[in-house]
């Protein structure tokens, strides 16, 4: 199998004393998310960036909402048809990264922790 649609993984809701400003390293980790993905996307994959989801939370009307539950199970489907997963900087801090990780063994996605090493299988696949 080729290796075309990548998950992008990692920290972006900062929990526990090391977070200095919750709201700015929010943003920090979107930010460093979307830069992999793009990164990705200029390698010539094809990525998904779970930190677009805060999109979605900005076009909604008064009276919308998104839970939790719904964002996990957005990004759970997603994942489940992506051929790879590539770990951002921090992952191993983010609890639903190391949930992702469990869901991907378990149905054999390839796991990444470098853009370098990701390009390498994915040529040997070729």
């Amino acid at each position: 199998m080729a290796i075309k649609r990548v998950y992008i993984a990692g920290l972006l809701t900062p929990r526990g004393h090391w977070s200095v400003n919750p709201a700015i390293d929010y943003l920090a980790n979107v930010r460093n998310m979307i830069r992999v993905g793009k990164e990705v996307f200029f390698a010539g994959f094809v990525p998904f960036i779970p930190a677009l989801d805060l999109q979605i939370f900005l076009a909604l009307d008064e009276k919308e909402f998104i839970t939790e539950p719904m964002i996990k199970r957005y990004s759970k489907d997603w994942l489940e048809v992506c051929d790879a997963i590539l770990l951002t900087e921090g992952w191993r801090k983010s609890r639903g990264t190391l949930l992702e990780i469990e869901f991907a063994k378990e149905r054999k996605i390839p796991i990444f922790e470098s853009l370098d090493d990701l390009i390498k299988a994915a040529e040997k696949e070729k």
